[in-house]
This record gives C-alpha cells, sequence and structure tokens, in this order.
C-alpha cells in the first residue's frame, strides 16, 4: 500500500526568514499551566543565548496579571528584538486570558517581526530532535529551534527520515543545546 503523502505546513518565518537567521529573537512560551509562569529563550544569530521563565503570580483578575506580565517584560526584555516568537495556541486551548496575555506579551517587547509556532510543529520538532522535557523554558527553546528549523528550509512533509536528518545537521551546525538541561 502506498505510503499517505503528508500534508505540507505552512512556513510560519517565510515573511522574515533572514531576520529569523540572523538576527536576536526573542521567545516566548505563554504558560497555560496552573503557575501561569511563561517560558522564555534569547537566540542571537541562530545561537540560543539564554533562556529561562517569567514567574508570574498567579492572580484571578486578569487585568492585575496583565499590568504584572507588562512590568517584568519592561524589565526583564529592553533589546530591540528583530522577532519576536510565541507559540501560537488556538482552538480548545486557547483560553480567552491567555490570548489577550499574549497579546501583552507582544504590545510590552520591541520587535520588528512576528512568528507564531504552533504547538503541533514545534512538540514534531522536538521529537526529532530526540525528545525533551516538559520545563516552559525549555518549551521556548524548542519554539525558537522550530522557528530557525523553517527559516533554514525544514519542510514538515518531508519524510521523517529527511526531517531528522536535517535537524540533527542544523543542530550540530548552530550548536543547538539539546540536553541535558538545568
Amino acid at each position: 500500500m502506498p505510503s499517505k503523502k503528508r500534508k505540507k505546513t505552512a512556513n510560519p518565518t517565510k515573511h522574515c526568514s533572514n531576520a529569523v537567521c540572523n538576527g536576536d529573537l526573542l521567545v516566548i512560551d505563554p504558560s497555560t499551566g496552573a503557575t501561569g509562569d511563561a517560558g522564555w529563550a534569547e537566540f542571537k544569530a541562530g545561537a540560543l543565548w539564554e533562556w529561562g521563565v517569567l514567574e508570574i503570580a498567579a492572580q484571578k483578575n486578569p487585568y492585575h496579571r496583565f499590568q504584572t506580565i507588562r512590568e517584568l517584560l519592561r524589565g526583564e526584555f529592553t533589546n530591540n528584538y528583530h522577532v519576536l516568537v510565541m507559540e501560537l495556541l488556538k482552538g480548545r486551548y486557547a483560553k480567552l486570558s491567555l490570548k489577550q496575555s499574549m497579546a501583552v506579551f507582544a504590545a510590552c517587547t520591541d520587535w520588528g517581526n512576528i512568528v507564531l509556532i504552533t504547538p503541533r510543529m514545534w512538540q514534531a520538532v522536538a521529537d526529532r530532535l530526540g525528545g525533551h522535557i516538559k520545563r516552559d523554558d525549555i518549551d521556548a527553546v524548542y519554539i525558537g529551534y522550530t522557528a530557525l528549523a523553517f527559516a533554514e528550509g525544514y519542510d514538515s512533509s518531508w519524510e521523517r527520515e529527511a526531517q531528522e536528518d536535517f535537524l540533527q545537521k542544523l543542530a550540530t551546525e548552530l550548536n543547538w543545546r539539546l540536553g541535558p538541561w538545568d
């Protein structure tokens, strides 16, 4: 029986591939978890520079949460980034307050382009790179790796072996950290 042809995923970086590969990226994984913490990672010219977690106190009032996010972002991320990369949550995973939080993240940082990566995209890339541990900051790193992979020519419609080969070569060339994580 012939193998089923995979549907090609649109390249989320096609409008800014050069900026993704050569510029400064800020990647944010807006959490849906109980803590509300958000993972972040910074990349410079394709290299992972720093990563961490924005600790956002749980608050019932969304307005107060948004104020906290704004203050954290303006204090922590003062660079002018070429690209802001965020996880795109939609459908059943996207509560209204999470969508609003994503807007606050975008509004409170200086960036030239925005790239939205779906969970399915970055989780497939993480799987092809050998998997990852579930942690907000590590999720942000893999979201960044996914943006870089697409900017470098990755195509999710390739056979799995070709995807793995491409990603492993890219990870070696760009000296990506794949673990262990502190």
